[in-house]
């Protein structure tokens, strides 16, 4: 599995990306928009974690970008989890609160390739009908 994480903060992208690398798999990480972007357009990413408030990039742009590659989007938020996103506004496939643990993080991170593998399932049956 490979793991985008992108977050404003060095401390907690270098202590994540050593603990989901132990457990998930190869993970890279980002500190800003633009480093997302670049990296969306170069590489594959089975998913990636988004923090909602990185710089120089906003989020919707990323979550559209993500969406156009197909790879599912967790957004860190300092909101609550369930906010429900503005009508215009592209829809993560998950949601994580700060503070969070480190078992949440891959809770959500197993939920949503769960959820993906499903809806891609249901997709391809509907493309067969």
């Amino acid at each position: 599995m490979k793991i985008l994480f992108a977050a404003p903060d060095r401390d907690l992208l270098e202590c994540y990306k050593k603990l989901l690398e132990t457990d998930l798999g190869e993970t890279v990480t980002a500190f800003d928009g633009t480093q997302v972007i670049t990296l969306l357009s170069t590489e594959s990413f089975d998913i990636a974690l988004l923090d909602r408030n990185l710089p120089r990039v906003d989020h919707k742009t990323i979550i559209e970008r993500a969406n156009a590659k197909n790879v599912p989007v967790v957004v860190l938020t300092d909101g609550p989890a369930g906010l429900r996103n503005k009508a215009d506004e592209p829809v993560p496939d998950g949601m994580l609160s700060y503070p969070f643990t480190f078992d949440s993080v891959k809770d959500a991170v197993r939920h949503t390739l769960e959820s993906n593998i499903g809806k891609e399932r249901k997709e391809a049956v509907k493309k067969d009908e």
